[in-house]
């Protein structure tokens, strides 16, 4: 029912106090991602936003020398985005080492920071499993494995949401949704008819968001750090492939 499944990306990121004058740290940021990943981040691209607008609001935005991560600081986190090519979209391993290696950078960059401690730190991934039959199957499939839902009628989507404790640490967030990709070729006049029967490719999206953030909420005295990024990381993978597993009916 299902093909092999793509690890499209993954995102990184640490939670802290808001820092309103984290904008005017680009040069400084700049030095170290030059000395600790020579030439594999460009030179930094400023928001030019007032300081007193939302702090989610990115204020820095460093691109990878081929286009594949970026690292987006607002007032409040820092982020690793990274986006997959197609041969690491089927080899997660590879992917896992490249997020335990850039990660490190977060971390260095928020320590020129005095006195600024991590509230909590999470990994975001996203999956995507083609399938070559019906969507109608691949409803009663999630049913079946997954979650027990009522599905009647033409059912066009669906999108499960199920969270659970890890360790009494974390959260483990798991998305589950269909998905559907068209091949529109050329520039398109207007808005594009995107008929169900005429999809490219359709199956199912899962989405795992894994972080420490239980951990933070219950214990007063707990913190995130750097010492944890890759428990997190290996943890949020193997999340996702259980899921994978069950859906698959491994």
């Amino acid at each position: 029912m299902f093909e092999i499944e793509k690890y499209i990306q993954s995102s990184f990121s640490i939670t802290f106090p808001r820092y309103p004058g984290i904008r005017r740290r680009a040069n400084e940021f700049e030095d170290i991602l030059k000395e600790r990943f020579a030439g594999n981040y460009s030179q930094t691209k400023v928001i030019s936003v007032p300081d007193d607008l939302d702090p989610e609001v990115p204020r820095l935005v460093f691109g990878s020398k081929h286009g594949f991560s970026q690292i987006i600081i607002s007032q409040i986190n820092m982020t690793l985005n990274a986006t997959y090519s197609p041969d690491w979209q089927v080899d997660i391993l590879k992917g896992q080492a490249y997020l335990k290696e850039r990660v490190t950078a977060l971390f260095q960059l928020l320590d020129k920071i005095d006195n600024t401690q991590i509230y909590f730190s999470g990994l975001t991934t996203r999956v995507r499993i083609p399938s070559n039959r019906k969507e109608v199957e691949i409803f009663n499939l999630l049913k079946e494995r997954i979650v027990e839902i009522r599905i009647g009628g033409d059912m066009h989507d669906i999108n499960v949401k199920l969270t659970n404790m890890i360790d009494n640490k974390f959260f483990n967030n798991i998305t589950i949704k269909n998905y559907r990709t068209w091949k529109i070729e050329g520039i398109t006049q207007g808005i594009p008819k995107l008929s169900r029967n005429k999809a490219y490719e359709h199956g199912l999206e899962i989405i795992g968001d894994f972080n420490d953030r239980f951990a933070y909420n219950e214990n007063e005295e707990y913190y995130s750090s750097q010492n944890i990024s890759g428990n997190i990381i290996e943890k949020g993978i193997d999340q996702i492939k259980a899921y994978i597993s069950i859906i698959k009916g491994k």
